[in-house]
C-alpha cells in the first residue's frame, strides 16, 4: 500500500478526479439551471394565465350587470306611465339578479324613485350616504362610471348612468360574493386568488390557506405592482410581511380600478424545480463516486509500475546490483523496466571489475596520506572532522585511534594554540596562514596552518576544507639566528661608521684644510652613502628594539595634522623635483596622544613611498578622519598601484613589489607596521593595478603610560 503514500499517485489520482468532475459539475450545473428556469418560467406563466382568466369573468359579469343596467335605462327613457317604470326599476332587483338596490337620483341626491332587492339582507342601508352622495358627484363630472364602495354590508359595486333631465340611475351590486367566489380558486395546496379594489384593499373577507392575515395587503410589493401596472398583466417573486418568499401574478380589472391576484408560496410553487434539482445532485454524486474511483484506478495502475522502479533504484543507489524489476504492462513503462534491468546488470559488472582498482586507489591514498611528513586534517561544511593523518594526530597529542572522525572541530582536537590557528584559517580558506608558537623552556616548536577548500574536479562544488600543518621551527630558528647576526653586526658597525661620517663633515668643513672642486664632490659622495648606510644600520637596529619590545613611546599631547603637515614639509623638495602636488586634508588639528617622532617617520615613510611610486607631475593626499574611537589617517599616490598578490607582503621585511622601481632596504613599511602597532592601530593598503594605491593605518585615542613604562589604550584599564 505505499503507493497510496505516493505523492505522484496523489497528483495524478487528484488531476483524473479533476479531469473527471469538472465537466460533470458544470454540465450538471447548467443542465440544473436550465430546467429551473424552465420550471420557474411555466410556473410564472401559469400564474399569469390564472390572474388572466379570473379578471376576464370579473369583467364578463360586471359587463352582464352593466348590459341589464343599460336595458332598463333604455326603457325608463322612453313614454311609459310611472307604474311601468317602477315595475322596471323592481324587475332589475327581482331574485337571482345579485342587484341590491335601484334608485334614480337627480342631480342634487334627491330620490325619485326606489327598489330594493327582498332577498339581500340590509340593501336599504348597504351605502353610507356620504359616500353615496360623493360617488353620484363623481358619476356627474364623469358623466356615469362604476367603482367600489365599502359600507356595513361589505363591498359594494356602484354603477351611475344618466338617463335623462339631470337623472341617474344608481345601480348598486354586492361584490362579496364574487370576491368569496373568486378567493375560493386553490392554487396547489397554499395558492389562491384575491380581488383587491384600487386601493390594494381585498374585497373578500373568506380566508386564505393557512390563515393568512390579508391586512397589509395594500403594502406588498405585488399589490402595488399590480395598481401600478397601467393595465398590463405581470408577475414577481417576493417576500411578504411574515418572511415568506412567494410566486405572484396579476391582472388588472380596469373597470372597478382593482386587480386579481394569484398569490402561492414559492418553496410550493417550485417545488418540481426542486425536486429536479435534488435528482441531480443524487445524479451527480453517484456520477462523482464513479469517477473517483475510476480515477483511482487508473491512478494506481500508472503510480505502481513507476513506485516499483523507485524502489528499485533506492536499491541501486544503497550498492545493491542485484536488484531487477518486474513489470508487465505491455506499454512504455515495461519498456523502462527492461532498461532499468539491462542498466544494473551492466553496473553489476562494472562494480565487479571497479572493485579491485577502488581499492589498490585507496590504499594509496591511505598511504601518500600518513607518509607526508605534514599533518593533514580534513573537515567537511559543517566544521566536522573527517579526517586527520598520522602526523595531525601526534601534532596534536592524540592517540593513532582516537575517535575523532564525524565530531566537530572544537569537540575532535584539544584546546590549544595550535586548534585556535585551525579555526582561524578556516574562516578565509586559501587567504594566509596562521603560526601556533608551541615552545616550552626546554624546547623551541612552531607550527604553521594553511587551509584551502577542497572542490571536486570540474564541477568545482565545495565539500569542506583541508588544513596543512607544517613544523616550521627550523625556519624560525634560521630567521632568528639572521635576525641576531644582522643585529649584531650592524650595532658593531654603528660606532664606526659614526666615527667616519664624523671625520667626513670634518673634511667637508675644511678643517683639516680646503678641498679642491674634485675633492669635494668625492667626499660628498662619500658623505651620502655612509648617511644611507648609517639609515639602513638605524632601521634595522629600529626593527630589533621593537621585536624584543625594547623600544619604549615616549607619549605626549600632539596634533596629528601637524605631525602630517611637518612630514609633507620634509619631502617637499623631492616632491617638487618630481613636478608632484602634495595635499592634506583634515577638518581639525586632531589632537591625540602619541610618539611624536614615530607617527613623524610613520608619515615620512608613507610620503617617501607615494613620492617614489607616483608618476611626474601625480597627485599625493594625505587625509585624517576621526572614527570615533580611533583615528583614520590616508596616503593616497595615483602611480601604478599594487598587484593584488603582495598587498599583505609589502608590510614583511625586504619585501618589494616585483618590476617596479626599486630604492631602498625593504625596511620602510615594516618600521611603519611596527610604530603603527606600537600605538594599537593597525595598517593596510588597498589598491587596484593601474589605480595607484591607498595606505591607512588607525591610531588608538586616549594612550596612558604606566608606571613600568608601558603604553595601554584607555579602554584596556582596570
Amino acid at each position: 500500500m505505499g503507493w497510496l503514500r505516493s505523492g505522484l499517485f496523489r497528483r495524478v489520482a487528484l488531476v483524473m478526479g479533476a479531469l473527471a468532475l469538472i465537466p460533470v459539475a458544470v454540465l450538471s450545473w447548467k443542465i440544473v439551471q436550465s430546467n429551473q428556469d424552465a420550471v420557474q418560467g411555466a410556473v410564472l406563466e401559469l400564474h399569469v394565465k390564472l390572474a388572466e382568466k379570473t379578471a376576464e369573468q370579473v369583467e364578463g359579469w360586471v359587463d352582464s350587470v352593466d348590459q341589464r343596467v343599460k336595458v332598463a335605462i333604455v326603457g325608463l327613457k322612453a313614454r311609459m306611465d310611472w307604474p311601468d317604470k317602477q315595475e322596471l326599476t323592481r324587475a332589475l332587483v327581482e331574485a337571482g339578479s345579485g342587484v341590491a338596490s335601484v334608485t334614480l337620483l337627480r342631480e342634487n341626491g334627491g330620490a325619485i324613485l326606489e327598489a330594493f332587492s327582498p332577498v339581500l339582507t340590509g340593501a336599504p342601508t348597504a351605502l353610507d350616504p356620504k359616500a353615496a352622495r360623493a360617488a353620484l358627484r363623481r358619476a356627474i363630472t364623469r358623466k356615469g362610471g362604476a367603482e367600489i364602495l365599502r359600507g356595513p354590508a361589505g363591498p359594494m359595486l356602484v354603477l351611475h348612468r344618466p338617463i335623462q333631465g339631470g337623472v341617474y340611475a344608481r345601480v348598486v351590486v354586492p361584490l362579496r360574493e364574487l370576491a368569496e367566489r373568486i378567493a375560493a380558486e386553490r392554487v396547489g395546496g397554499t395558492g389562491f386568488a384575491v380581488l383587491v379594489d384600487a386601493d390594494g384593499r381585498p374585497l373578500s373577507a373568506a380566508t386564505t390557506p393557512r390563515g393568512l392575515q390579508l391586512s397589509t395587503l395594500p403594502d406588498w410589493t405585488i399589490t402595488r405592482a399590480a395598481l401600478g401596472s397601467g393595465g398590463s398583466v405581470g408577475s414577481s417573486e417576493f417576500t411578504d410581511p411574515t418572511g415568506v418568499e412567494r410566486v405572484g401574478a396579476y391582472a388588472p380589472i380596469p373597470v372597478l380600478g382593482g386587480a386579481v391576484l394569484v398569490l402561492q408560496s414559492r418553496e410550493e410553487a417550485y417545488l418540481a424545480a426542486s425536486e429536479a434539482r435534488r435528482t441531480a445532485g443524487i445524479a451527480v454524486i453517484v456520477t462523482i463516486c464513479i469517477s473517483l474511483l475510476a480515477s483511482f484506478l487508473l491512478a494506481r495502475a500508472l503510480t505502481a509500475p513507476l513506485l516499483t522502479l523507485t524502489r528499485a533504484a533506492e536499491a541501486v543507489a544503497r550498492g545493491d546490483f542485484q536488484t531487477s524489476v518486474d513489470i508487465n504492462t505491455g506499454d512504455e513503462l515495461q519498456h523502462l523496466a527492461e532498461t532499468f534491468n539491462t542498466m544494473t546488470a551492466r553496473l553489476r559488472s562494472y562494480s565487479v571489475l571497479q572493485v579491485d582498482r577502488l581499492i589498490a586507489e585507496q590504499r594509496k591514498t591511505e598511504a601518500i596520506m600518513f607518509s607526508i611528513a605534514e599533518g593533514i586534517v580534513m573537515a567537511d561544511r559543517e566544521g566536522r572532522v573527517q579526517l586527520a593523518n598520522r602526523q595531525a594526530r601526534e601534532m596534536f597529542g592524540l592517540a593513532a585511534d582516537a575517535d575523532i572522525e564525524g565530531r566537530p572541530i572544537a569537540e575532535a582536537l584539544p584546546e590549544g594554540l595550535l586548534r585556535d590557528a585551525l579555526v582561524a584559517v578556516s574562516k578565509e580558506p586559501g587567504k594566509g596562514f596562521k603560526e601556533a608558537d608551541l615552545s616550552d623552556k626546554q624546547t623551541r616548536k612552531f607550527l604553521r596552518v594553511a587551509s584551502s577548500s577542497v572542490v571536486t574536479p570540474g564541477r568545482g562544488a565545495e565539500l569542506g576544507v583541508v588544513f596543512a600543518i607544517r613544523d616550521v621551527t627550523l625556519e624560525r630558528e634560521l630567521e632568528m639566528m639572521k635576525d641576531d647576526f644582522l643585529n649584531y653586526i650592524t650595532h658593531d658597525l654603528r660606532n664606526p661608521l659614526g666615527s667616519a661620517m664624523g671625520f667626513i663633515d670634518i673634511l667637508l668643513k675644511g678643517t683639516a684644510g680646503v678641498l679642491n672642486p674634485d675633492q669635494q664632490t668625492i667626499v660628498s659622495s662619500v658623505r651620502r652613502s655612509t648617511s644611507r648606510l648609517m639609515a639602513m644600520i638605524n632601521n634595522i637596529l629600529d626593527i630589533a628594539k621593537m621585536e624584543s619590545g625594547r623600544a619604549k613611546l615616549q607619549l605626549k599631547t600632539l596634533s596629528l595634522a601637524g605631525v602630517a603637515g611637518r612630514a609633507i614639509d620634509i619631502l617637499e623638495q623631492l616632491a617638487k623635483a618630481k613636478k608632484i602636488s602634495v595635499h592634506l586634508v583634515a577638518v581639525e588639528e586632531f589632537s591625540i596622544e602619541g610618539d611624536s617622532d614615530m607617527l613623524e617617520r610613520v608619515f615620512t615613510n608613507l610620503l617617501g613611498n607615494a613620492i617614489k611610486f607616483a608618476p611626474d607631475g601625480g597627485t599625493i593626499t594625505v587625509s585624517i578622519t576621526d572614527e570615533g574611537s580611533e583615528l583614520k589617517a590616508c596616503v593616497e599616490d595615483n602611480g601604478d598601484g599594487i598587484p593584488p598578490e603582495h598587498l599583505q607582503r609589502v608590510f614583511e621585511k625586504f619585501e618589494q613589489v616585483p618590476g617596479q622601481r626599486r630604492g631602498g632596504t625593504g625596511l620602510g613599511l615594516t618600521i611603519t607596521r611596527y610604530f603603527v602597532e606600537a600605538h594599537f592601530g593597525r595598517i593596510w593598503v588597498e589598491s587596484t593595478p593601474g589605480q595607484g594605491a591607498r595606505f591607512y593605518f588607525t591610531i588608538k585615542k586616549g594612550l596612558t603610560l604606566q608606571p613600568d613604562g608601558s603604553v595601554k589604550p584607555a579602554a584596556a584599564l582596570v
